[in-house]
């Protein structure tokens, strides 16, 4: 049996504890310590999101809205939700995935623009946006149209809570321009009528600013169909994003509007927006719209000479 040995008070050399010498820090490692500190901070106060509580909540239907919005601006959201709602089940509704029960869909309405963006910093252009489970978006007061931004947000809630869809970029977009750009009337959305006061509707001057396809291909007004459909090979989205969703918008709206594709824009959908699902659907595309895009087949073309 080994014994463990015990410390005797008494003894005259008690055993002393290891210590390790401190180390003095060089100016150098100080410095750099602070920088982090320092980096650590600023990110925190632009990145973070701050703080916010809503003064008011609204129920409908199929909607929670939290808010800092007035009561009445907020009932007023409220309604142009559930119309939303209304318009784009009855276009999108017969999706087989499509769940017509679900969780109450959650947003969250600011009062201005300023509180918004205070709220939620290093937005850079974005004006509204959906991260799961909310909508965020403000109440804009000084514009014809005051709830646009936040029916834009709401439709790609729909798309991804309610209809289930996996959309290409130019789809998911193009849906959700395309419902927020609709005409609100007191009992319905007008799904298709297009409201000059919404995003991006005012910024059509951007596209087609010449008579001849070719020419506005070469001056970048007019993005070929293949780059909008794969998202590659175009102009950089930072400095070219309004022109984007013009051409997202249109053409989605080409293909719901016109009578030669609109008993396909469901298959469409269904199918994502992919670049050989669309082709093999819809053929040869003949088109007179303010985008200028006036077959696959000639964008193609036009794409590959300007390469």
């Amino acid at each position: 049996m080994n014994a463990v040995p015990q410390f005797n008070p008494t003894s005259e050399n008690p055993p002393t504890a290891k210590r390790w010498p401190l180390r003095r820090w060089k100016a150098r490692e100080i410095r750099m310590v602070c920088y982090l500190v320092l980096l650590t901070v600023i990110a925190i106060w632009k990145f973070a999101p701050r703080p916010w509580h809503a003064s008011v909540k609204v129920e409908t239907a199929h909607h929670i809205i939290y808010s800092t919005a007035t009561r009445q601006q907020t009932d007023d959201t409220a309604h142009a939700l559930e119309l939303l709602y209304n318009g784009y089940s009855n276009r999108i509704g017969a999706l087989p995935q499509f769940r017509r029960n679900h969780p109450k869909l959650k947003l969250k309405l600011f009062k201005d623009r300023t509180e918004f963006r205070w709220v939620n910093p290093n937005l850079g252009w974005a004006e509204a946006f959906y991260r799961e489970p909310y909508c965020r978006a403000y109440f804009a007061a000084g514009e014809n149209n005051p709830y646009h931004w936040m029916l834009h947000e709401s439709t790609h809630q729909l798309n991804h809570e309610v209809a289930g869809l996996k959309l290409e970029k130019w789809l998911e977009e193009g849906l959700a321009t395309y419902f927020s750009t609709s005409r609100l009337g007191s009992n319905a959305l007008m799904v298709g009528r297009i409201d000059p006061d919404a995003y991006p509707v005012w910024w059509l001057e951007l596209i087609a600013t010449e008579p001849d396809l070719n020419e506005n291909i070469r001056n970048g007004s007019v993005i070929p169909l293949r780059t909008i459909i794969l998202n590659k090979g175009g102009p950089s989205m930072n400095g070219h994003f309004n022109l984007y969703y013009v051409h997202w918008w249109t053409l989605t709206h080409f293909v719901f509007e016109t009578s030669q594709h609109r008993g396909k824009a469901l298959e469409l959908v269904q199918g994502g927006g992919v670049w050989k699902h669309l082709k093999k659907q819809s053929g040869r595309w003949t088109k007179s719209s303010p985008n200028g895009m006036r077959t696959s087949d000639d964008c193609d073309r036009n794409s590959a000479q300007t390469q």
